[in-house]
């Protein structure tokens, strides 16, 4: 059985502002919906495979059971919640990033 995918309210705007930045870089908004609905996508693959996956290397977040999908230069943190059947997808952000100080806000 598919289980569900959750994008948090964090995650939700985090997609509104990588939609804006893209839409002001490329002077596109068009292009700004392509690419969130491809990290959209990417995410709904989790349906299939809630821990497909990577574990980030950092300890603290793999015991909370934190995971990531990469799209571009893109991380998607989320995390699987088993009993639930249900993927939460709790941030997305520019894998330029350092994804530990991004992340501790969540642990």
């Amino acid at each position: 059985m598919n289980c569900r995918v959750i994008f948090t309210d964090t995650a939700e705007s985090d997609l509104r502002d990588i939609a804006y930045y893209i839409a002001m870089q490329s002077k596109d908004k068009n292009i700004a919906i392509r690419f969130v609905n491809k990290l959209r996508e990417k995410c709904k693959n989790l349906e299939m495979l809630p821990e497909s996956g990577s574990l980030p290397k950092d300890r603290v977040l793999v015991s909370n059971g934190y995971r990531f999908l990469v799209h571009e230069n893109y991380l998607m943190f989320y995390y699987y919640v088993n009993e639930e059947n249900t993927v939460y997808v709790n941030a997305i952000f520019n894998a330029k990033q350092d994804y530990t100080c991004v992340m501790k806000k969540f642990i």
